[in-house]
């Protein structure tokens, strides 16, 4: 478990302000993307260990963390806009992109629009087209209010300020951890911390709303969808837990029919944020691709 003071925080200019923490001064260049409604903390169990072997750059999309519109908007299409700027800044070669839930097709997205600064991609319990109703649980169901026309900001905002911080972060470990998924209170306090200074942030609401409609947007039509799907030319890691209470395992398992030639891991008893509850496992799946897959040619 890495600790803030391991990284390194600093803003960039990518027609705006971006925040992002870096660590790692050698090797691939890394850049994790994290879902809906979080931030760079949602790496940081495994930041210290991917910055041994590589530069790793753990990014706030628009709207979230510490990364304020600044008139962009939050959606996934302008967040993957962001990511290819931010990518080009950081990098004169081609990047891996890591991207967990909504941040998958973030990085999706990235790879078809700007293929030439993108070298591979590692999906982590992407955003993807729902294959089974049983994915609509009722624990997921707040996910879902932003999408209510006119009703979806008030809705969000009646969810986060009748509760406490600590029931907010605590209630979304629950639904994105796998059962029985303790949650380190390092990373526990570090994330009430970024809720407590969310609250005080006017377009973190509305920057949630926006992304998520857009999430819908994209993966209204499975049609649409695997168009963007096939277009993906970079080798590609997709990791998903089988206890996901948000993108449901049938989802990716879809998408890896779909795409056979992707490499594919399903792992058991766990919920949709792999790198959180079983950083160790995570680190060597990733290590051990990108060696296996993109390093052996060099």
């Amino acid at each position: 478990m890495t600790t803030v003071a391991a990284m390194r925080s600093h803003f960039m200019d990518v027609d705006g302000s971006v925040h992002y923490v870096s660590t790692g001064d050698g090797g691939p260049v890394l850049i994790l993307v994290h879902g809906i409604g979080t931030s760079y903390i949602s790496w940081y169990p495994v930041l210290e260990t991917l910055g041994e072997s590589y530069r790793v750059f753990a990014v706030d999309m628009i709207g979230h963390g510490f990364t304020p519109p600044h008139g962009r908007k939050a959606t996934v299409r302008q967040n993957a806009e962001m990511l290819a700027g931010f990518a080009d800044q950081v990098s004169d070669e081609q990047v891996i992109l890591v991207g967990n839930s909504m941040g998958g097709l973030i990085s999706m997205i990235t790879a078809v629009t700007h293929p030439h600064l993108v070298a591979g991609l590692v999906l982590v319990n992407p955003a993807l087209p729902i294959v089974s109703m049983k994915s609509l649980s009722r624990n997921s169901q707040r996910l879902a209010w932003p999408l209510v026309p006119l009703l979806g900001a008030g809705a969000a905002r009646y969810y986060y300020h009748e509760r406490s911080i600590e029931e907010e972060v605590d209630q979304t470990f629950a639904l994105v951890l796998s059962k029985g998924t303790e949650v380190p209170a390092l990373h526990r306090a570090a994330a009430i911390e970024m809720a407590r200074a969310r609250r005080e942030m006017e377009w973190s609401i509305p920057a949630f709303t926006e992304s998520a409609r857009s999430i819908a947007i994209e993966l209204a039509s499975t049609r649409r969808f695997r168009k963007t799907l096939h277009e993906i030319s970079q080798p590609t890691l997709l990791i998903h837990g089988n206890e996901d209470r948000v993108v449901h395992p049938a989802s990716a398992q879809w998408a890896a029919r779909e795409r056979p030639d992707w490499d594919f891991e399903m792992i058991g008893h766990m919920g949709h944020t792999p790198m959180l509850e079983s950083p160790e496992l995570f680190v060597s799946l990733l290590d051990s691709w990108i060696h296996r897959t993109l390093l052996r040619s060099r």
